[in-house]
């Protein structure tokens, strides 16, 4: 399948779905700056264990497993039951398997044991919603050593954020975390962040 061919079908989807957040969802994967430099990124996923944090429909895991056609286990968190309850629907209108789908607000402790996943994804967020001490220090502990964690975060004077650069960075490094990649994405809003969990 195709990027235009992918994008067809998920609109399709989008439109027999009753979600006032479709709005957001126009924007396709492949259009947004902040997409790319993930793809960018993105290490070889195959046989890996794959955590997707506030992941909606799952659209991350979808795009890579159909588009890519790439081989991972996938697990996608959200708070909003619509889109948990309607995730495997999403899958199967492209021929996938469903994956693991769990309804819950990362702003609680996350419902994994210690040490389960090679990579957490973490998309279209602002870290003033969130304890990120108590985040970061929860996605340490279900990442496997040397796991990589991946997200997005609002620079300083974006959507009130309360971390600069270095902030981040100290911020990391106090959540068990080194720095492999720290971007500025270019659509003038987030950082890109790249993460190793530390042997300490």
């Amino acid at each position: 399948m195709n990027a235009k061919r992918f994008k067809e079908l998920h609109m399709k989807f989008l439109g027999n779905v009753d979600d006032p957040s479709r709005s957001w969802f126009q924007k396709i994967i492949t259009e947004r700056h902040r997409d790319r430099w993930f793809l960018r990124v993105l290490p070889p996923l195959k046989g890996l264990d794959v955590l997707d944090l506030c992941g909606g429909y799952g659209m991350f895991g979808a795009y890579l497993k159909s588009v890519r056609e790439l081989s991972f286990n996938y697990t996608c968190l959200d708070k909003d039951k619509l889109r948990i309850d309607l995730g495997p629907e999403y899958f199967k209108t492209f021929n996938l398997k469903p994956q693991r789908f769990i309804l819950h607000n990362i702003s609680n402790p996350l419902p994994t044991p210690p040490n389960r996943f090679d990579m957490v994804w973490l998309f279209g967020w602002c870290s003033s919603f969130f304890n990120c001490i108590k985040l970061f220090r929860e996605v340490s502990r279900v990442l496997k050593p040397k796991g990589r964690f991946i997200f997005n975060m609002a620079r300083a004077g974006g959507y009130k954020t309360k971390y600069s650069r270095k902030g981040l960075l100290e911020l990391l490094k106090k959540t068990n975390f080194n720095v492999l990649k720290l971007d500025k994405i270019p659509n003038g809003v987030d950082f890109g962040v790249v993460a190793i969990k530390s042997n300490n």
